[in-house]
């Protein structure tokens, strides 16, 4: 996991901590491209710490493992990362300095940013981050609508709120999601799971099961109810966050949504996709995903199917295996909205299907055009390009039916 991120980060500098206070943003000056960043700079009992967020990455919240400032020259570093970075303060607003990470060094400047004023924010949302607890942290976008709030739970993998999958694709598929549903007057939730939490605290990746996902998101559900007041709370799970919300919505919550769900468990949709991306290994695929439905942990792992069936992996499939979305989505008496995309490479139609067909009450729309990170696309090219297009915005159909499920059912 330690490479799981790529670059990205920070620095700052000041002969006072009053003016390095602040927000700081800049460009490291890739070859060919340029990466946007931003740096947070605050004060702790006489210390100064500093975090950064990487727009285009989705990434937020990275902590500095250490701050050292000398002589107008400031130094940082980030351990799991193998970065330094070392500036010169040149005036009030502006350093300039060198990023390093690895073997690799590249131009960081960076620029302070004024504070912005409440006119410059969303005239129907306002984001605030939460805590729910130390490792379930998050965004709420906050409307005028009191009632009703949406928790978005993220696919597998580590998946951020914004919907990007940490080193891997960079896409805001949550984000456009979020403050798209916002516009309408719903408030939404996102947040980072555990796995985001450690690997941007620095923190070893901790062995899980699937069933933490399902307890984090009931004590959000109860979070949003109890702390926050909310009245009617609506569970919308994207990919495997779909059987992670269904089976966190049997209490508390009004209505559930599924983005993108498979509707076979994830033994099928496993073989399924390597059977078409890699056909050399069905024989070891298929062996392997055998033996893990039967609860046991696999030695022999071909090397070539290591980084998803790799033995610390195993306990966390094994507990995914054994859960039958169909079998959870039937256990449902609330409202229940399945949907997908025409150009879903990953989750088919017939996922939608299936779940639909379990729990026949519920209500199925398929969106023409649109892919497995609900972006609209035409093409395999395209498709695959939107995973990493932080730009490109989701298919304009998606809100529209989610909102007019949720105004049918009066939420």
């Amino acid at each position: 996991m330690k490479q799981i991120i790529a670059l990205f980060i920070l620095l700052f500098s000041f002969t006072s901590f009053a003016q390095i206070e602040g927000t700081w943003s800049g460009n490291i000056e890739i070859p060919n491209q340029k990466l946007p960043f931003v740096l947070h700079v605050s004060k702790e009992n006489g210390q100064l710490k500093a975090t950064s967020d990487s727009p285009n990455q989705g990434v937020q919240g990275i902590a500095m493992s250490s701050i050292r400032f000398e002589n107008n020259t400031l130094f940082l570093s980030h351990d799991q990362m193998n970065m330094t970075y070392e500036g010169t303060l040149t005036d009030n607003q502006n350093i300039k300095g060198t990023f390093k990470q690895g073997t690799y060094s590249f131009t960081l400047n960076l620029k302070k940013e004024a504070k912005k004023n409440i006119s410059e924010q969303s005239k129907n949302s306002n984001v605030k981050e939460l805590k729910v607890s130390e490792e379930l942290q998050g965004n709420l976008y906050e409307t005028s609508n009191k009632e009703t709030v949406i928790l978005l739970i993220a696919g597998s993998g580590p998946t951020d709120r914004n919907g990007n999958t940490l080193g891997m694709a960079v896409n805001n598929s949550y984000k456009f999601l979020a403050e798209g549903l916002a516009e309408n007057n719903y408030s939404v939730f996102t947040y980072d799971k555990r796995v985001v939490y450690s690997v941007k605290s620095q923190q070893e990746i901790p062995s899980l099961d699937f069933q933490h996902g399902i307890d984090d998101a009931q004590t959000i559900i109860h979070y949003l109810k109890n702390n926050l007041g909310y009245k009617n709370i609506i569970v919308a799970g994207h990919s495997e966050g779909s059987l992670v919300g269904m089976s966190a919505s049997k209490k508390d919550v009004a209505a559930f949504i599924s983005l993108a769900g498979a509707g076979n468990s994830i033994d099928v949709i496993l073989k399924e996709q390597l059977n078409k991306q890699a056909p050399m290994l069905n024989d070891d695929t298929n062996k392997i995903l055998t033996q893990l439905k039967e609860g046991k942990i696999v030695k022999d792992v071909n090397p070539m199917l290591q980084a998803l069936f790799a033995e610390q992996n195993q306990p966390f499939l094994i507990d995914w295996i054994s859960r039958n979305p169909q079998t959870e989505i039937a256990k449902l008496n609330i409202p229940i909205l399945i949907v997908n995309g025409t150009k879903d490479l990953q989750v088919g139609q017939k996922e939608a299907e299936l779940l639909h067909k379990a729990n026949p009450k519920s209500s199925m729309v398929i969106i023409e055009k649109m892919n497995h990170v609900f972006k609209e696309v035409e093409n395999d090219q395209q498709n695959m390009e939107s995973y990493n297009n932080p730009e490109l915005p989701i298919h304009k159909d998606l809100i529209k039916t989610i909102v007019s499920f949720l105004k049918q059912n009066k939420l």
